[in-house]
């Protein structure tokens, strides 16, 4: 049986051309990939379409973010695949362009992603996320050798201005605990994020009660395979005299309760059945909750839960803390990311003139 490198001389020899030259290399090429498409730019790879690229994203890239992320990264496929896949025909990745690029945000800005046009067009600081959600894909395609280049690159980043968050008074926050008072759960979630900094939903509501170290004064941030959170790593966050009170009382009423013939794993759980929620389990979300209480407390207009992370650094950077530990408490990637907060109160500025 003839060998597979008599096979590719023998049609060197009838293209005309050297087995050493560029077009006998093709050649044979074009004939052991005959049913592949090859990519212009490398011909010892196939060339992948956009569509492939979206569903491995979707299917092995977005598990791996933070649960809190994950929504808005699905979301963002669809116009993505709308637009490149159902509109422009599936063209594959090397064959993408920054120009390409440029018209999809120029259509993205005034598109819903089911292609409807919108009554108000989107934001600049909108505009940049999609941008954002483009950019990790191309640069994830990149990595895998599935394409060159990373064209979304090459498109700037359009400029906006930063929200900025509502950093509440001492007062301000006095009342939203009170107005939190009447819910156990609720009371000791608000404590939770005002206190210690931690994420509003990807951290403080995945806290189970072996997590929880009264004696040493601290939580630990669990980040696993479960459940990731946005720094992928694990850390412990110290509590103040006020959440350990909170925590140790919370701890007494509810730590030992049965629900359907066994005990809750989670400090924030449901205590009773709902039509969506069983007792015992998880809470999921306290958004709906908050909020109310944030009306009954008269606060800032555009406060989000949020802010009570930005107001624990805020606050304790006001006061002199490390900012090494401070970045280390909060789960900060770095530490510009915590020198960043000097949005101090008018309460903190007050000191330079007192």
């Amino acid at each position: 049986m003839p060998s597979q490198n008599s096979h590719s001389r023998r049609l060197v020899r009838r293209s005309g051309s050297s087995p050493w030259s560029l077009q006998g290399a093709g050649e044979w090429l074009r004939h052991r990939f005959r049913s592949v498409e090859l990519s212009p730019r490398n011909p010892l790879r196939r060339e992948v379409r956009i569509s492939e690229l979206i569903d491995h994203y979707e299917l092995n890239e977005i598990p791996l973010l933070a649960r809190s992320t994950r929504r808005s990264y699905r979301y963002s496929l669809v116009p993505i695949r709308w637009y490149f896949v159902d509109n422009l025909g599936d063209p594959p990745l090397d064959r993408i362009t920054a120009g390409l690029v440029r018209q999809f945000l120029h259509w993205r800005r005034g598109h819903a992603p089911n292609g409807a046009a919108l009554d108000t067009p989107l934001s600049n600081r909108s505009v940049a996320k999609e941008r954002g959600y483009l950019h990790h894909m191309f640069d994830i395609a990149e990595r895998l050798e599935m394409c060159d280049r990373n064209p979304v690159a090459r498109i700037e980043v359009p400029k906006s201005d930063g929200r900025d968050p509502a950093i509440l008074t001492e007062a301000q926050y006095e009342r939203l605990v009170c107005q939190s008072a009447h819910n156990p759960m609720l009371y000791l979630y608000t404590l939770l994020l005002g206190e210690t900094g931690m994420r509003s939903e990807s951290e403080a509501m995945w806290i189970r009660w072996d997590h929880v170290s009264l004696g040493d004064r601290f939580i630990w941030i669990n980040s696993n395979q479960e459940h990731r959170t946005k720094s992928g790593r694990g850390r412990w966050v110290p509590m103040t005299d006020r959440l350990v009170r909170a925590v140790a009382k919370h701890t007494l009423q509810f730590q030992s309760q049965t629900y359907h013939g066994r005990r809750s794993d989670w400090v924030l759980h449901h205590v009773e059945d709902r039509r969506t929620a069983r007792a015992g389990n998880r809470i999921g979300s306290l958004r709906t909750s908050f909020k109310a209480a944030c009306r009954r407390a008269d606060l800032p207009d555009g406060f989000v839960r949020h802010d009570l992370r930005h107001r624990r650094v805020t606050v304790w950077l006001a006061e002199g803390k490390n900012p090494v530990h401070v970045k280390e408490a909060v789960g900060h990637a770095d530490l510009a990311t915590t020198m960043r907060y000097t949005h101090l109160s008018r309460e903190h500025l007050r000191s330079l003139v007192d």
